[in-house]
């Protein structure tokens, strides 16, 4: 579904190197481009950092019924094909213009940042929580990093140094600083910054030691996280069985955990999402199909593809194939497995936490 630009192409647009994705629930050795040399390897190590770095193209882009993006599946030669799953707590960066963006005018084969979770699937390709989606890139200044503050430290002449990556970059803010706010609204000042802060620091050269040191020429306050985008989770182990909430609801069911993929009794579920559910026997494979007054998925058994098409009268529309990581499979007497993200394609949420999983 992804894949990725070339190698001289991130050099030139960042002033630091970059941090591969996380194929799986791994502590990456570097955060929003920080990984410095010179960094002994177990201090680099030592923990999970807040974000990672992926840089690439949007190949497709994933909207519910209410016309919100949901997912973005991106390509790049140089880090792979991606899934990034958005949230309510994705903020959308003008790089250029020291602004939010608007995401309404994203476009497919658009290259951009995104600043991810270093937790992320088994599945091919992986996915993970997008925490910022950095737009209009400048190839010749510095671009816009995503951090979580972890302490903030004043310094005699009045600046103050923002410890981040799990104290393996020291930023320096200063009254040459420019200041902004995410909504747009106002500023904030360098005294009010405190620990688990999320910003968006604009800077140039980085000091190659440990910790590496720079100096933030723009800083925006991001606003405060709503959900466990940014909270360590533990993946389910294979085979495990899952809770499930539906639509706020805890019925007589579970799910499975299967080669990174959340897989659900179809029927079940979707009748107690409100959508309708048929079965048609096609030799020896057969059809499924979920759908609600206006869209209608369709599982072929056995196959690893699943298909969204429109129900609207005279509308003309249907989804690029989507695969999850495991086929739709029937076990006896008569039951489908299917992977749960199917009903994202009908407007639900779908959130694994743990071995919860959630759709709303």
């Amino acid at each position: 579904m992804k894949r990725k630009l070339t190698a001289c192409m991130l050099a030139a647009a960042l002033s630091v190197s970059l941090a591969v994705p996380a194929l799986a629930l791994e502590t990456t050795s570097s955060e929003s481009g920080t990984h410095q040399a010179g960094a002994p390897a177990e201090e680099k190590d030592k923990a999970m950092k807040h974000s990672v770095l992926y840089y690439g193209k949007v190949a497709e882009i994933v909207k519910n019924e209410a016309g919100t993006i949901t997912r973005l599946v991106m390509e790049s030669e140089a880090y792979g094909d991606y899934i990034m799953n958005l949230s309510e707590d994705v903020v959308w960066i003008d790089s250029g213009n020291h602004t939010a963006s608007d995401p309404s005018t994203l476009k497919v084969g658009e290259g951009i940042y995104v600043f991810h979770s270093p937790v992320a699937t088994y599945s091919i390709p992986p996915q993970s929580p997008a925490l910022a989606i950095v737009r209009n890139i400048p190839q010749d200044i510095s671009s816009a990093h995503y951090h979580v503050v972890e302490k903030v430290e004043k310094q005699e002449d009045g600046s103050v140094r923002i410890v981040t990556d799990q104290g393996g970059l020291y930023i320096t803010a200063d009254g040459n600083t420019e200041l902004s706010k995410y909504s747009g609204k106002g500023t904030f000042t360098l005294d009010q910054l405190k620990a688990g802060d999320r910003v968006m620091a604009w800077y140039e050269a980085i000091l190659e030691s440990y910790p590496a040191q720079t100096h933030a020429q723009h800083l925006m306050l991001l606003p405060a996280a709503s959900t466990k985008t940014e909270k360590e989770v533990v993946e389910p182990t294979e085979g495990a069985q899952l809770t499930m909430e539906l639509d706020g609801k805890v019925p007589n069911m579970v799910g499975r955990y299967e080669k990174g993929t959340a897989m659900v009794p179809v029927a079940a579920v979707a009748q107690a999402l409100g959508f309708q559910v048929t079965y048609t026997p096609k030799g020896h494979s057969a059809l499924v199909t979920v759908e609600s007054d206006t869209f209608q998925v369709r599982l072929d058994i056995g196959s690893p593809t699943i298909y969204g098409v429109t129900k609207i009268p005279d509308a003309v529309g249907m989804t690029a194939p989507q695969t999850y990581g495991k086929a739709p499979y029937i076990v006896n007497p008569g039951t489908t497995w299917a992977p749960a993200e199917l009903f994202e394609m009908l407007g639900k949420t779908v959130t694994l936490e743990g071995t919860n999983l959630i759709i709303k």
